[in-house]
């Protein structure tokens, strides 16, 4: 059964197995703004936070660009230590934090003294999926369009999503898929916009 919290977790540990999982890991502070680690670094190390809140920012041109934040009891960087690839996303800290760092070389004597540590890991990492592709479920909704400038007449997209009275982004990137422009519309009126260096109706009109 999912424990829900790392420090619930902890107490439930004999005292040996707690010393363990003290000595097999260590402790790191981050003041705010520190960067816990930017894509491309190795992913040898899982971390869970302690006290404090991190934002997860998305490479560029992924498709998610949404910035998330986790906070006490969160896991973070289990993807790459468990696939052994390297980091995907920055992670830095939201406010000043601490996070109990449990590095790869270390997995195999943890596995061995303390086995439920990694029951719950696995534990929370479903859970995770399951709150993901629940999120998933409620935006089926959604309607997500692509497609080649070369095949559409910006003007038309645009007197399509007011007319229809849309809401959402409007994103045009190069063909190396570097954006150019992003333009947003809330019920079909056209609220913000970003064309280059142009920005607001100047975009617009551009």
């Amino acid at each position: 059964m999912r424990n829900g919290d790392f420090f619930a977790f902890c107490t439930s540990l004999k005292p040996i197995e707690l010393k363990t999982v003290g000595q097999l890991s260590w402790v790191r502070h981050m003041a705010e703004g520190d960067v816990l680690y930017p894509p491309g670094e190795p992913g040898n190390a899982l971390f869970i936070i302690n006290r404090g809140v991190l934002e997860v920012v998305p490479q560029k041109g992924r498709q998610s660009n949404k910035i998330a934040f986790l906070s006490r009891g969160d896991l973070i960087g289990d993807v790459e230590v468990f696939a052994d690839i390297r980091r995907t996303q920055l992670v830095r800290a939201k406010e000043a934090s601490s996070l109990q760092c449990f590095p790869r070389a270390n997995f195999p004597e943890l596995l061995r003294l303390v086995p439920s540590f990694f029951r719950y890991v696995c534990e929370e990492l479903a859970h995770r999926l399951l709150q993901e592709r629940d999120l998933v479920d409620e935006q089926n909704d959604d309607l997500h369009l692509s497609g080649r400038i070369s095949n559409f007449d910006l003007t038309t997209i645009h007197q399509t999503i007011m007319s229809s009275g849309q809401t959402g982004e409007l994103s045009i990137k190069d063909d190396k898929g570097e954006p150019l422009g992003a333009f947003y519309f809330e019920a079909g009126r056209p609220c913000a916009g970003q064309f280059q260096h142009l920005t607001g109706a100047e975009s617009f009109w551009q």
